[in-house]
C-alpha cells in the first residue's frame, strides 16, 4: 500500500499488485498528498488482504 505521510482519512492511499499499479500509484498518492496535505511524501506499508485477526500492542 502507497499511502501519504502526513496524511489521514485515506487520503492518498492506493494499493498496487504489481509495477505498474506501483508506478501510478506513486504517482497519484504524492500528487494528493501534496494537493490535500500540503505535503507529498509518501510510504509504503504492507498490506494485508483478508487478514483475520490484527492485534498491535
Amino acid at each position: 500500500m502507497i499511502k501519504a505521510s502526513a496524511g489521514g482519512g485515506g487520503k492518498g492511499m492506493r494499493i498496487a499488485n504489481n509495477d505498474q499499479e506501483a508506478i501510478e500509484g506513486f504517482k497519484l498518492s504524492s500528487q494528493e498528498a501534496a494537493s490535500s496535505f500540503g505535503d507529498d511524501r509518501i510510504l509504503v506499508e504492507k498490506f494485508i488482504k483478508n487478514p483475520r485477526h490484527i492485534e498491535i500492542q
